[in-house]
């Protein structure tokens, strides 16, 4: 009996170290159980943490800038990919855009108020009782009160990009002269940014010598001067069938436009021919014998600056001389002298000059007389430099009615061609 009891005994031992193995592991499970949770739900909230911080960062990074002058009215009635009915059904603009940021961007929305209550644009009128502002929404087809879907998504680093809007016909914009702040323009982004400019605009001023002084945002023209030079005209361009050697691809819009496209300029004088410039991107070729800057250091090219100047002094002045000045570096110089400004869309020569009143902006013309590259390039480079303006040469301007002003040029890019007519 003795015998039997310790076996019994021993049965129960061995029972209960099972059963406190059992649980022992259910707790071990239980936890590691826990433990798995809890490490799943802190790993989709570094996620979650980790997607808002990247978020965030896209969102700080978006940097749109407009680009000179704000808004473009659209001449022509049809819009590729979007329909047609500008000038009849439809009052549409063109704006340009520049991603400066490091992501792109889409717009999705734009809102446009008209600052002067005169019943014009986007402000309250009978016809128009539920403005303003104006809410422009992206479409795939053209509507009134919107923005093409298509262009609606601007690439990192994407420079003049174009947008067309559409109002109804009865919707105008008021654009006064001289130019002055009317209308209110906001771009809505996906990311919930928002970017806003007046229009029309100046162009940006940066300082100033004397009464006045501006950026000189310079665009380039050219004429031949024998068969073998070249002319902006043949530019694809400005409209025309191009050729060995002509690579400007900007579209083509009369006058005024923005950055993004050929200018028209009628009615000039002093040219080396013909009374009529066709200004592009401020680029030439170089580097082969049939490249514009070869062709013009070599006489057979005549080269042509204009410049947009602003008076933001107090007081009116008319320009009779100035000279222009971009270099490379040491010898090579590209130099010139004022043709003429071009104003309110007329031209006046420096025998004729016209007075600028305060705030109003125009194009200072230049011919080039010296296009001196004493070390052809073997790469691409960029040519800085300012013009200048004064109301002192050929007068008896002196003391408190003398003016001289300094405009600091964005520069010309000679863009190097290695092989003769190659626009690659």
């Amino acid at each position: 009996m003795g015998m039997n009891l310790i076996v019994r005994l021993r049965r129960r031992r061995a029972v209960s170290t099972l059963i406190g193995g059992v649980i022992v592991l259910s707790l071990l499970l239980t936890a590691l159980g826990t433990e798995v949770f809890v490490w799943q739900q802190y790993d989709q909230y570094q996620q979650t943490v980790n997607r808002m911080a990247q978020y965030r960062n896209q969102k700080s990074s978006e940097y749109l800038v407009i680009n000179s002058p704000g808004l473009t009215p659209v001449t022509s009635s049809a819009v590729s990919g979007w329909g047609s009915g500008c000038t009849t059904t439809y009052n549409c603009y063109n704006t340009t855009i520049s991603n400066l940021g490091t992501v792109g961007v889409q717009i999705v929305r734009i809102y446009i108020n008209t600052t002067r209550p005169s019943g014009s644009g986007c402000s309250y009128s009978s016809s128009y009782p539920n403005l303003p502002p104006c809410i422009l929404n992206p479409t795939s087809t053209i509507a009134p009160y919107a923005f093409n879907q298509a262009n609606a998504f601007i690439n990192a680093g994407e420079a003049n990009h174009a947008l067309i809007l559409a109002l109804p016909s009865g919707v105008i914009l008021p654009y006064p002269d001289p130019g002055f702040p009317e209308n209110a323009i906001l771009l809505v982004t996906s990311r919930g940014n928002m970017f806003t400019f007046q229009w029309p605009f100046q162009p940006q001023v940066f300082g100033q010598s004397q009464s006045a002084f501006s950026m000189g945002i310079v665009k380039v023209a050219y004429q031949q001067i024998t068969s073998s030079g070249f002319d902006s005209s043949i530019e694809p361009a400005a409209g025309g069938s191009g050729g060995t050697g002509y690579c400007h691809t900007e579209s083509s819009l009369p006058y005024p436009a923005g950055p993004g496209y050929a200018e028209k300029l009628t009615g000039l004088s002093g040219l080396q021919s013909g009374s009529t410039l066709w200004f592009v991107n401020p680029w030439i070729t170089g580097g082969n014998s049939r490249a514009i800057m070869n062709t013009a250091v070599s006489k057979y090219t005549q080269v042509y600056f204009y410049v947009i100047v602003v008076n933001v002094g107090n007081t009116a002045y008319t320009p009779t001389a100035g000279t222009i000045d971009l270099t490379w570096y040491g010898s090579n110089h590209i130099d010139g002298s004022l043709l003429g400004v071009y104003y309110n869309n007329n031209f006046y020569p420096t025998s004729n000059m016209i007075s600028i009143p305060p705030g109003m902006s125009y194009y200072a013309i230049y011919k080039i007389s010296i296009f001196e590259m004493g070390s052809p390039p073997t790469s691409s480079l960029m040519l800085w430099g300012a013009a200048s303006i004064t109301n002192g040469l050929g007068s008896n301007y002196e003391d408190q009615n003398f003016y001289a002003g300094t405009i600091l040029l964005s520069g010309l890019w000679i863009r190097y061609e290695s092989t003769s007519g190659s626009c690659a």
